[in-house]
């Protein structure tokens, strides 16, 4: 943690940002994408000298902890997890409550920044004005319905994680003009793998799945059926699965999703449960496969997708949301994405069709390294401070912007 500055000065005169990171439901070893993005970009902010603060209505708990990284705790009217609306309700019900408590951490740490990661559903959509000198930044991973939009509008500066959200911005017909395209940082960094690990990894490797909250029944779980229907078309590879490890957010609906898909798993000899994981074992059992298959269907992150290829493992997955352009890039040539009405057979077919060249294997997997790099905590960190400069520094410094107009 740095010095703080003198009484008057700021941060980011000294040259060091002070940034709050609102995360309302993070959690080490969270389920969630969202929440190790986070922890992530607090690690690089920390790592390159700023103040960096996580903020979390979830309780504390014991074990590791993030180096350089404050975490906060912030009083909710409501127990997590709940559903969405009750959210909603109780943050309009709560408003002053919540602007004190924000207002209170925004002067403790002399915050020249305030990041609401779950903006769409959390404390972005408290309509407060920040003290001056302060910059409000979203970070946006998918569009969000009537309800939500307002948090858009408060905003200075909106952060996409890729650009599928900022063309389907372009799309409604929205002013992306404060807009700017931030990826998702990787918080574990393996080491570049050798090639003769690659060529390993093809002959011993497996298919191995990664299930979390944000996963879908019609996305894991068909793709499950799917491998243990067809024995022939999962040939000699093992089919291996393991959960992120669950907490307070997931919910019925977390532990309803490793039900089934452990379900699925004991009813085929081919396939094996691994249990929950922790964020840091994520990444070397992701190196033990020959091809990590992301099935769901829905507006997934992608972050199992970034953690494998940084291993250097390639990714197959459905041509949707962020992965076209996650693991679009390391295609070259090789066919990674299927489309989503062809199902889970097509996944199938692409991980063996992947597996039945080693030059292309080996070319699709230093490819998929490659793309990794542009997720590294230091390289996002810079993208993140040189997309988000001191609030005095913007241009609409008066905070009358209406950018987004939701009906």
């Amino acid at each position: 943690m740095f010095p703080r500055p003198r009484q008057g000065g700021s941060a980011a005169a000294c040259g060091r940002r002070s940034v709050l990171l609102i995360c309302l439901a993070w959690q080490m070893n969270a389920a969630s994408g969202s929440a190790k993005a986070t922890a992530a970009l607090a690690v690089g902010l920390a790592g390159a000298g700023h103040r960096a603060v996580i903020v979390t209505a979830a309780p504390p708990m014991l074990g590791p902890r993030l180096e350089g990284v404050v975490v906060e705790q912030i009083d909710l009217p409501v127990s997590l997890p709940c559903p969405p609306d009750a959210l909603r309700e109780a943050i309009g019900g709560g408003a002053w409550g919540l602007q004190r408590q924000l207002r209170s951490l925004i002067a403790r740490h002399n915050a020249d920044t305030v990041l609401f990661t779950d903006a769409l559903w959390g404390l972005g959509r408290l309509h407060m004005d920040l003290p001056a000198g302060v910059c409000r930044v979203l970070a946006v991973d998918q569009l969000p319905d009537d309800r939500d939009a307002m948090a858009l509008r408060w905003a200075d500066i909106v952060l996409a994680s890729t650009a599928a959200v900022l063309n389907a911005a372009h799309q409604r017909g929205w002013d992306t003009s404060t807009w700017r395209v931030v990826p998702h940082a990787l918080l574990h960094e393996p080491p570049e793998p050798r090639p003769a690990s690659v060529l390993c990894r093809l002959q011993w490797g497996d298919l191995r799945i990664l299930s979390a909250v944000g996963d879908t029944f019609d996305g894991v779980v068909a793709l499950l059926q799917a491998a243990r229907r067809r024995r022939a078309a999962v040939g000699s590879c093992v089919v291996r699965v393991a959960a992120a490890t669950h907490y307070l957010q997931s919910g019925p609906a977390g532990v309803a999703l490793a039900d089934a898909c452990r379900r699925q798993v004991e009813r085929a000899e081919h396939m094996h449960w691994r249990g929950e994981l922790p964020w840091h074992a994520v990444p070397m059992w992701l190196s033990g496969a020959a091809v990590v298959i992301a099935p769901t269907t829905s507006s997934s992150l992608g972050m199992v997708a970034l953690e494998a290829m940084a291993v250097g493992v390639p990714v197959v997955g459905y041509r949707r949301g962020h992965l076209p352009y996650l693991v679009g890039p390391a295609q070259r040539g090789q066919a990674l994405l299927a489309e989503p009405h062809h199902g889970p057979r097509a996944l199938l077919d692409l991980a063996h069709g992947l597996l039945a060249s080693p030059r292309v294997y080996c070319e699709t997997a230093q490819a998929a390294y490659a793309q990794s790099r542009h997720h590294s905590k230091a390289r996002v960190t810079q993208r993140f401070l040189a997309a988000v400069p001191p609030r005095g520094t913007l241009p609409h410094d008066d905070r009358t912007q209406t950018h987004v107009h939701a009906h």
